[in-house]
């Protein structure tokens, strides 16, 4: 049975259209931040929601999303919460036990700090979720309990700690190896790792850290 999986579209960019088209799923929850609904129409496909003040989406944007049983949920400019940490509260009010991000990337380095934080602070309170961050050749995962990413020989990892410590670092498949170990906040030591197998494992003790995998 599949899991219940969103695929959330952030307004920043998408470099790689043929990669969305192809990890997307017929099943999946195509979300839309404000105006990242010009992404998804772009790969030809449907927003299932969009959600936000509205005021990075054209007319006609909302127009063309309107041709289908798109549910829209807007919500007032002056508010307490971007547009994609709606997105997030909507995946987590509807109980989606997987959520694919497109679109974090881009020209604002705020935006693109704070939405990592927010999905580090999310996959820390619910570890059960999947989240994974995708652009291109890039992907992000949030590392709390243990995380198995699958890839080629040569591809680069990086274990960035986002906790004052990560303790009791086992890796396998890597080749620079961590046998329970500590990285301190701050620490670049987990940065650059190779794969040296189709098929890495990180696990950890205690701490939250972000995985940056960069395919060859």
């Amino acid at each position: 049975m599949d899991m219940k999986r969103a695929v959330i579209f952030v307004n920043g960019n998408l470099s790689n259209i043929d990669q969305a088209k192809n990890i997307i799923k017929k099943d999946d929850r195509l979300i839309a931040a404000d105006g990242a609904v010009g992404h998804i129409i772009k790969l030809g496909l449907i927003p299932s929601v969009i959600i936000g003040d509205m005021d990075s989406i054209s007319p006609n944007l909302l127009e063309q999303s309107h041709l289908s049983p798109t549910i829209l949920i807007k919500y007032p400019t002056k508010k307490d919460k971007t547009d994609f940490e709606l997105a997030v509260d909507y995946c987590l009010e509807s109980k989606f036990e997987e959520i694919i991000i497109f679109g974090v990337f881009g020209d604002r380095i705020d935006h693109f700090i704070g939405n990592i934080l927010l999905m580090a602070k999310v996959q820390n309170e619910k570890r059960s979720i999947k989240i994974k961050i995708i652009e291109d050749k890039k992907e992000i995962y949030i590392l709390t309990e243990k995380i198995e990413i699958s890839g080629q020989v040569g591809d680069e990892l990086s274990i960035i700690p986002i906790s004052s410590k990560l303790e009791g670092i086992i890796t396998s498949g890597l080749e620079y190896k961590l046998d329970n170990e500590t990285l301190s906040l701050g620490s670049t030591r987990g940065i650059s790792n190779v794969f040296n197998s189709s098929l890495i494992t990180i696990k950890v003790r205690k701490g939250v850290a972000l995985v940056i995998h960069l395919r060859k």
